[in-house]
């Protein structure tokens, strides 16, 4: 499969994501299996999936892998997809236990 963007723009999603999304990150990892995350980092997008480190509570680490619901082909679609993942963590950390 092609990439959707080329290192530079991965590179500046990342960035985006680490420097202006630090709590959507750790909802993202919350919901997707890390849930005693006390913070999190994006630290790979491709065209399948997006990789997270999350940093426990215990003071360990874990990656948490996402993959999205449709391949990306575009940094629209990187967009999208990073919203659509936030978006279902939200929903799901909401729903009571």
């Amino acid at each position: 499969m092609t990439e959707p963007f080329d290192d530079e723009a991965r590179r500046a999603i990342l960035r985006h994501m680490n420097a202006d999304h630090a709590g959507d990150n750790l909802a993202i990892v919350r919901a997707n299996g890390a849930a005693t995350a006390v913070a999190a980092t994006m630290t790979e997008i491709d065209a399948v999936a997006g990789v997270w480190l999350a940093r426990l509570d215990d003071g360990g680490e874990e990656q948490v892998i996402v993959p999205w619901t449709s391949p990306l082909t575009d940094r629209r679609s990187a967009r999208v997809q990073i919203v659509e993942v936030h978006s279902a963590a939200q929903a799901q950390l909401a729903e009571p236990s």
